[in-house]
């Protein structure tokens, strides 16, 4: 999970700067197989593996590949949201792990390491050295590139899918901006990075590796979607200091042009249904769900899942909806074309971000401070 910066105190600086050795830091989260959860004729069933990693990020998955990519985001320091802080100094090893589907493990990582170290900022000054740590991540599948975004170091990693290691080549530096969410779009050669800091959404290019522009105008950019059919890009919003902001921005991404700002409860992170064009946009705040209407581009239905929804999932082919619940510790399932809550399935971790496998129907969430990967297995129900 991304930190926010601004109230970080001197006390903090001088504790990061302070950690240069130590243990490398592996926590493990106990999860066991539950007893299923039904509803609307379906049936749910959580379990966890091994993830390969100390702490998961976000992860992205590769249905030609039957690959999970997923971030290590461990670091020697870790919020809950807001200025709720804690400290655990350690030596950080970044990396995104490869994980198989048909094998249910780890199978390689990509080094993060060699990487030229950023700059974190206490308050608006650059002061503390940093390694390039990964949080968000998104893939280009045609191109066989991940777009990751260190948000830590002020960093935005472009690497090959088959690589073990990066390098200097790699980073596009953005100094100040605090990247966090990425999307590609695989059509155009594009990628979409929300710098929350800066009010601003960076282009990169898939195809040289170097951002290439900035979409301006946007307060406290955090997570993003792509509906590539419609050209729209749909950026979600974080004002984590005064939460006053709040507003989803749909961007049209031939002309790179704010086409509206829809008012959202506080926070809310963006998923398009790739079957119907309709936006689930949640709300990690206020456990709120909307959903936007793509022709209108208003909200037509507003659901309370007093939950914790962090990030969404959407199963176009079984019309099921998630949400990865972090501090609820759940995940809560809704039918994709009502948008009713059909389940609510505990997972006694917190899940922080979430992949459908559509050939299976299987959810794979990763666990904030964990190296458990959660598994949501769905059937229907007999």
């Amino acid at each position: 999970m991304s930190l926010r910066r601004n109230r970080i105190s001197v006390f903090t600086a001088a504790l990061l700067c302070a950690v240069t050795t130590g243990i490398v830091h592996s926590p493990v989260a106990s999860a066991t197989p539950g007893s299923p959860v039904t509803g609307a004729g379906w049936s749910f069933r959580v379990s966890s593996v091994p993830a390969g990693v100390n702490s998961g990020g976000e992860l992205a998955f590769d249905a030609t590949r039957r690959a999970l990519f997923i971030t290590d985001n461990d670091f020697v320091m870790s919020t809950k949201g807001g200025t709720d802080v804690s400290f655990d100094p350690h030596v950080v090893r970044p990396k995104v792990t490869v994980f198989s589907i048909d094998k249910r493990r780890p199978v390689r990582s990509i080094d993060f390491t060699p990487q030229p170290w950023g700059m974190m900022p206490v308050g608006n000054a650059p002061i503390i050295p940093t390694p390039q740590v990964p949080d968000g991540i998104s893939l280009d599948t045609k191109r066989g590139q991940l777009v990751v975004s260190n948000s830590h170091a002020n960093g935005i990693t472009v690497v090959g899918m088959k690589a073990t290691t990066t390098s200097a080549a790699n980073l596009i530096a953005v100094p100040n901006t605090h990247p966090m969410g990425s999307v590609v779009d695989t059509a155009a050669g594009r990628a979409y990075v929300a710098l929350n800091n800066a009010a601003r959404v960076a282009v990169v290019s898939t195809v040289t590796g170097r951002k290439i522009s900035e979409i301006g105008g946007i307060k406290w950019p955090s997570f993003v979607d792509l509906d590539a059919k419609r050209h729209r890009l749909y950026v979600g919003n974080a004002d984590y200091l005064t939460k006053k902001t709040n507003y989803l921005t749909v961007v049209d991404t031939r002309t790179d042009k704010i086409v509206k700002r829809i008012a959202t409860p506080s926070n809310t992170r963006p998923k398009v249904d790739p079957a119907t064009g309709r936006v689930f946009a949640a709300s990690f705040d206020t456990g709120k769900i909307v959903v936007i209407d793509p022709d209108s581009l208003t909200i037509i239905k507003t659901v309370q899942t007093h939950s914790s929804p962090n990030k969404l999932a959407i199963d176009a082919q079984r019309r099921l909806v998630y949400t990865a619940d972090l501090q609820k510790r759940t995940i809560t399932v809704l039918d994709a074309d009502t948008a009713k809550v059909v389940a609510t399935v505990p997972t006694n971790a917190p899940v922080h971000t979430i992949a459908v496998d559509p050939r299976t129907g299987a959810v794979y969430g990763t666990q904030h401070q964990s190296g458990r990967l959660t598994i949501l297995s769905v059937a229907r129900a007999h």
